[in-house]
């Protein structure tokens, strides 16, 4: 009993950060420049249109309300697949809590429990997806990262289903074998530890009777 107490209280001191997913920061930077070009594009194809207009070039025959729109829809979707891969870069990270692992996705948060968890590890990146397996813009995005080392964390179970949390996520936050996820940030010995010391810290309540919780806790 008088070991459970000062192991609970220093459980109450763990200082819990947010960290950003640098997978969604890769797919951001590999898509960056292609969503660039076709903004580019799009104002030059509207650039032209207007010129026309406003010069009355014989040489050119026809209406340019047709190259306008044109020019219009290839910005508007430029613009859109730039935001699309930018904010998740700038919103996505996963951050602990006394309640679970919080994963902020570009759509909606994923929370598992610690209960869940099997085991976290260190791993090194491409030891989880082998490049030989990796295709296309897969591979492509993962080649600068393979060295990386991740946090891997298996579970007993998803919170969702695994098809689900696909469309969520994307491929890269999964385990390809098992159940579980795969963590990609700057600092993962953090991360890991703050599973640890929270996993650790629900393990501990679990062995405390509730009687004796609530006395320690001050209720």
């Amino acid at each position: 009993m008088l070991t459970d107490r000062p192991r609970a209280a220093r459980a109450k001191t763990i200082k819990t950060e947010r960290f950003p997913l640098l997978i969604y920061q890769r797919y951001y930077q590999v898509n960056r420049g292609l969503s660039i070009l076709l903004i580019l594009l799009g104002l030059a194809l509207i650039g032209m249109a207007v010129i026309i207009r406003v010069v009355h070039s014989p040489l050119v025959s026809g209406d340019t309300g047709a190259v306008s729109h044109l020019g219009m829809i290839i910005f508007v979707f430029g613009i859109a697949r730039y935001l699309l891969t930018w904010l998740p870069s700038r919103v996505a990270h996963v951050r602990c809590t006394p309640a679970g692992v919080r994963i902020q996705t570009p759509f909606m948060p994923v929370v598992f429990s610690y209960k869940r968890i099997v085991d976290n590890k260190p791993m090194r990146l491409g030891d989880v997806y082998h490049p030989d397996k990796q295709k296309g813009m897969g591979r492509k995005m993962l080649q600068a990262v393979w060295g990386e080392t991740v946090v891997v964390v298996d579970l007993k179970g998803y919170p969702l289903s695994k098809k689900w949390l696909r469309m969520l996520m994307g491929p890269y936050l999964l385990t390809p074998r098992g159940t579980g996820f795969v963590f990609l940030v700057q600092d993962w010995m953090g991360l890991n530890r703050q599973i640890a010391d929270y996993q650790h810290k629900w393990r501990a309540s679990k062995r405390i009777p509730s009687a004796q919780r609530g006395l320690y806790s001050g209720r």
